[in-house]
């Protein structure tokens, strides 16, 4: 009876409202350090409060920097997020007082069991993340193997074939836009083999999303009870599940590997070396053995696959309503392939696709960057202290600032090459700049922005070349904003069509 008390939901969610009204209570008692701007008449329980965080985060942001011509705090569920003007941009990002892996640690839970994917990317001695930034940045051998994934799996999720009368048809939008980067990211962290893997791709894919919904979940609970509720969670329970499944096929795959090594070995003496170029060698390598290649996998799909997935559908969705631009990126494809071959200086050239995806990255952005905690109590320029524990963020509002970018909520797909062009230094894609920082910026900056580039780059190279792309009738894909993060409308209906003459040959 008492164990099926302590495993239920509904104990730990009464626990979690008692414990809440004390919070509460003992809230009324604490002045936060700057302004809140959600804070309400009669607003009790502040459900209207978080109500605009998750509806309105973007104009709460605006208009309370505007007024309070300084730093403000939002009020969230179980804490508080303050809100730097964007003007202290470079101050955050040269600050060694505010850090952004502590932070990840804290909102996403680290530690928590099941969440070992989080923990080994952001462990102090930083092994994961310099190995995306030494082997999955700019890398020839990686871009032949994503080039020869990317081909089956298309053919393979979009089909359609028959080039003698193609036919459109529609997308399953969720699942074959994820399955997609999924298998092609996949090729480089576990190997070719892994990519074509119905059930690891499945794995992964399952685990990423068990995973932030997880961490969804344990948001609505107080941070005295998520070191207990987890344990009856559904979200966190698969994860275990998922961690466990992965384990097992990773230490299969490293039994195997060691065998055929030594049966080289036997026949071909000290010459016959194996080797194999994925995230799971790499991670033995760098790692000692210590590193449990599931963990690492999981890890690496949890980093890479959702974000770029999402950035993958706000790209088509540009592409399909601006069929004024298919014939000038198709082109630019093509020259620069047939010029380069499939490489990173092919990539490098395209610096129409690279306006493109950056001016598609800026409209889909959330409405804060370079998020931080203060390690300890941290003094801002104008005097006032920021205390020790509190998490940070700072304005990313210019984003649609005409001042900063004329005709801000219109799509321009040159945009960032005219700015190139104009001598600007930080237009590419993977740049940060004193007003663009999606992909953070200083010593945090996002150390897998150059893998992402490119196999965005060649997943939109091949679907230039290969397919056409509409919006179904009547669909209207809409910008959503939840919360401080945008996310791409997932009921989107998109149609492909297998071109009638591919100019993709070069392509695989």
């Amino acid at each position: 009876m008492l164990v099926e008390l302590f495993l239920s939901v509904r104990t730990w969610t009464a626990l979690a409202i008692l414990a809440s009204i004390y919070h509460l209570l003992l809230r009324l008692r604490q002045q936060p350090t700057f302004p809140i701007v959600n804070k309400y008449p009669g607003d009790f329980f502040r459900r209207r409060a978080y109500r605009e965080v998750r509806e309105n985060a973007k104009e709460l942001i605006t208009a309370g920097l505007a007024k309070h011509q300084g730093p403000i705090t939002i009020a969230i569920p179980h804490g508080q997020k303050i809100i730097l003007p964007s003007s202290l941009t470079s101050w955050v990002k040269s600050n060694k007082d505010l850090d952004h892996k502590q932070l990840v640690r804290e909102d996403f839970f680290s530690g928590i069991p099941g969440f070992e994917a989080l923990s080994i990317l952001h462990d102090p001695d930083s092994m994961l993340i310099d190995l995306i930034k030494t082997k999955m940045g700019p890398n020839d051998s990686t871009l032949t193997t994503m080039n020869t994934t990317l081909s089956h799996a298309l053919h393979t999720l979009w089909g359609n074939t028959n080039t003698t009368k193609p036919t459109w048809h529609a997308l399953n939008w969720q699942t074959d836009t994820m399955a997609l980067i999924a298998r092609t990211a996949t090729s480089v962290f576990a190997g070719p083999q892994k990519a074509t893997d119905a059930a690891w791709l499945a794995l992964v894919q399952g685990y990423v999303l068990a995973y932030f919904s997880g961490v969804a979940d344990l948001h609505r609970y107080p941070r005295w009870a998520r070191p207990f509720v987890h344990w009856v969670l559904p979200n966190a329970i698969a994860c275990r599940g998922y961690v466990r499944q992965a384990r097992g096929v990773m230490d299969g795959m490293l039994r195997e590997r060691k065998v055929e090594r030594e049966r080289r070995a036997e026949r071909e003496g000290s010459g016959g070396v194996v080797r194999y170029e994925d995230a799971v060698e790499w991670a033995e390598i760098a790692s000692g053995g210590r590193a449990r290649a599931g963990d690492v996998q999981l890890s690496l799909a949890m980093a890479a696959l959702f974000t770029t997935t999402e950035l993958f559908r706000a790209l088509l969705i540009q592409v399909a309503r601006h069929p004024e631009l298919v014939g000038p990126l198709r082109e630019e494809v093509v020259e620069q392939v047939a010029k380069h071959g499939v490489s990173v200086a092919a990539m490098s050239n395209m610096i129409l696709l690279d306006s493109f995806m950056k001016e598609s990255q800026r409209l889909n952005s959330g409405s804060v960057v370079l998020e931080r905690i203060a390690l300890k109590d941290t003094t801002l320029p104008d005097g006032r202290v920021i205390p020790r524990g509190s998490h940070i963020m700072v304005d990313s509002t210019d984003l649609w600032n005409p001042a900063v970018y004329p005709d801000p909520d219109q799509f321009d797909g040159r945009r960032f090459l005219r700015k190139r062009q104009e001598g600007d230094t930080a237009s590419q894609f993977v740049q940060s700049s004193p007003n663009y920082n999606v992909f953070g910026g200083g010593r945090h900056i996002c150390p897998g922005r150059f893998f992402a580039s490119n196999e965005l780059k060649l997943a939109l190279a091949h679907i230039l070349c290969k397919y056409d792309i509409r919006l179904a009738k009547g669909c209207e894909p809409k910008n959503l904003q939840h919360g401080f993060y945008a996310m791409v409308d997932p009921s989107v209906q998109l149609e492909v069509r297998r071109r009638d003459a591919p100019t993709g040959d070069l392509l695989v």
